[in-house]
């Protein structure tokens, strides 16, 4: 055990955290014991399981990062089309595979370590020290104890400490290969091409009986009808339960008093610049001259009381048309070699020419805000608040666990529900990833839905803000549908797959025309296909003008020189196909090496790196013995 982070663990708000903690896992086990064999993994890694639970939370937490980013565009095809479940599980696999190679290599993580890092973990700190409180604090509202929060600390560890190690053996690039990956990375290439549509052979194409049933009988999963669900659940909301709670004046000055250090604000200096910007291709007497120039400036801003006309006039940066206004800055919000000098200014202060990565910098401190601390009347109304949503969180999470150990055997959650005046709601039949109101696309909802029987009921499911206790009403069985119900479709896959293959044997034609010798132009010659360029782009952008994403034909691109100007094979977008032809390249400036030569090798180096780790993990994927639970899939 770790003293230093568990000496309050006495205290009556961790004892409380831990007969919380101990009623969920009791929960999950408890449930698990009842429900089928299969259910209890995602996949076996050597024997070691790796839980649906924690299958489950890291897939929610993946796929909500993918919805934030992405909205409505985030269909369902799209999430099948990135394999995220598949990719997910994949990552659990390797992270279990990466700690048990770990242990075997006899690596460890201390307690002082461990003990070290999360006091550096700067949510548990104040003015940079750890406080307990804020860990407690922490633990609490996660529903952890200590030792499990440490177990997670210490396993995150051991696996960097793997990767660290396996990516460093991962070698090094010579000065040769530098220039060699300049060379080319810098060099533009000019493409012929032209595009063939499958579209139009649209009209060209057609699907009898025979084709129809054929396909159909070949590609039946491909118009299977996912099972759908009715599902009666729980809501345990922390809004219904904070009206009713009741936080003491008491208790409110005593967190104040507690957390003072966190009610104060910082040092604020509202700022404005100048910036005479440097190239890294800058030669040193340039360098020199481009500095002379800020120090003129600086001598004009010094008999001037107007610095905004004057960055107006000469500055180089973003800012210039706001007179070079930065707005209001704190201490950490802005790069440290600008810190310190900015908050040792007063206000109407000048700094001297300042050094940056840009260039040469002025600054002018316009206004300064000294640090003051906030008095308790100003901030008592946010403590309630925050301390009623604690407290409210707390409360429904109680609430809806003793809801599951009521409702375990009984199962009657319209009698529970009109009992304890529990909102209890009904859906209509959905499928997974169906918006479900009041609710929405939350994955783990979907996942705990499905992983029921009809009449069962589920483990609290947390949905943030609110807890859900849900059973399952109804279910209608994924299904097969028979032909005639899906014809039409199948007709479009028949017709879309015939001008596919037409489309493709056209650019193929082409494409084996030009390799015999024959000039693209008379290739095309009465076709009515037009001839394009794509202009000047650098090889390695990963987009080709006019074209789209390289993607998987970067390989090709890359081999395409004056002597072989032709790829090896046609290449294919959602657009269509497309025959490419090398009609010029402009070479790099060798001049320019140097100026990005460190850089370049930083980056060359990292990526051997990481393809010797991928080749390194991939070698222990395949000695291990993996299982995977197909039904979480």
């Amino acid at each position: 055990m770790l003293t230093v982070l568990r000496k309050h663990a006495t205290s009556w708000m961790l004892k409380g955290l831990l007969l919380l903690v101990a009623v969920t896992f009791i929960s999950w086990g408890g449930y698990s014991f009842f429900r089928d064999k299969k259910y209890d993994y995602a996949a076996t890694v050597n024997g070691a399981a790796i839980h649906i639970k924690d299958y489950q939370e890291t897939l929610r937490g993946v796929m909500k990062r993918y919805q934030d980013a992405m909205g409505p565009a985030l269909t369902d095809k799209m999430i099948e089309e990135l394999r995220i479940r598949e990719n997910v599980l994949e990552e659990l696999i390797s992270r279990t595979l990466i700690l048990q190679e770990g242990k075997r290599l006899g690596l460890n993580v201390p307690d002082g370590e461990l003990r070290m890092a999360i006091e550096s973990i700067p949510s548990f700190q104040i003015n940079g020290q750890f406080d307990s409180r804020l860990y407690e604090r922490f633990l609490r509202l996660n529903r952890l104890n200590p030792e499990d929060f440490e177990t997670m600390q210490r396993e995150s560890l051991l696996y960097s400490k793997v990767v660290n190690l396996i990516r460093l053996n991962g070698g090094k690039v010579s000065e040769e290969e530098v220039l060699e990956a300049y060379l080319f990375e810098n060099e533009k290439v000019n493409l012929h091409f032209v595009k063939i549509a499958p579209e139009a052979f649209r009209g060209q194409v057609s699907a009898d009986e025979v084709e129809i049933k054929d396909y159909f009988q070949k590609h039946q999963e491909e118009f299977r009808i996912p099972a759908y669900l009715q599902v009666q659940y729980l809501a345990f909301r922390p809004s219904d339960v904070e009206p009713k709670i009741q936080i003491s004046p008491d208790e409110i000055k005593r967190y104040y008093d507690q957390r003072k250090e966190s009610f104060k604000v910082s040092k604020q200096v509202r700022a404005r610049e100048i910036l005479i910007r440097v190239e890294p291709q800058d030669p040193p007497d340039r360098m020199e001259e481009k500095k002379k120039k800020a120090e003129e400036i600086l001598g004009k801003a010094r008999k001037t009381k107007d610095f905004a006309s004057l960055a107006k006039q000469y500055s180089e940066s973003g800012t210039a048309q706001k007179g070079g206004d930065l707005g209001w800055l704190q201490k950490g919000n802005i790069d440290e070699s600008f810190e310190k000098v900015l908050f040792s200014l007063k206000a109407g202060d000048l700094s001297n020419v300042v050094r940056g990565g840009d260039g040469f910098y002025i600054f002018k401190a316009e206004e300064v805000t000294e640090e003051k601390q906030k008095p308790f009347e100003e901030v008592k109304d946010q403590i309630h608040q925050a301390f009623k949503k604690d407290k409210a969180k707390a409360e429904a999470s109680r609430r809806a666990d003793d809801a599951f150990y009521s409702l375990f055997r009984s199962r009657d959650i319209e009698t529970f529900a009109r009992e304890k005046d529990v909102p209890i709601k009904t859906t209509g039949f959905f499928k997974e990833g169906d918006e479900i109101p009041g609710i929405g696309k939350d994955p783990s909802f979907h996942s705990s839905a499905l992983s029921l029987k009809t009449g069962e009921i589920s483990p609290v499911v947390s949905i943030p803000p609110n807890f859900f206790i849900l059973k399952l009403v109804d279910k209608k069985e994924s299904r097969i549908p028979p032909l005639e119900e899906v014809k039409e479709e199948v007709i479009r896959k028949v017709a879309g797959k015939k001008t596919e293959e037409k489309a493709r044997q056209t650019a193929e034609e082409i494409l084996n025309q030009m390799k015999s010798g024959k000039e693209i132009r008379e290739v095309l010659r009465g076709k009515g296909y037009s001839l394009e360029e794509t202009g000047l782009f650098s090889r390695t952008g990963g987009v080709i003008p006019k074209i789209g994403p390289a993607g998987e034909w970067m390989a090709s691109l890359s081999s395409l020189t004056e002597k072989q100007p032709l790829p090896k094979e046609v290449f294919r977008t959602k657009e269509g196909y497309f025959v490419v032809r090398l009609l010029s390249s402009e070479p790099a400036d060798p001049n320019k090496f140097q100026s990005v030569k460190k850089n370049l090798e930083k980056r060359l180096t990292y990526q051997k790196q990481e393809e010797f780790f991928r080749n390194w993990l991939q070698h222990l994927r395949s000695k291990a013995k993996v299982e995977i639970n197909k039904d979480v899939l």
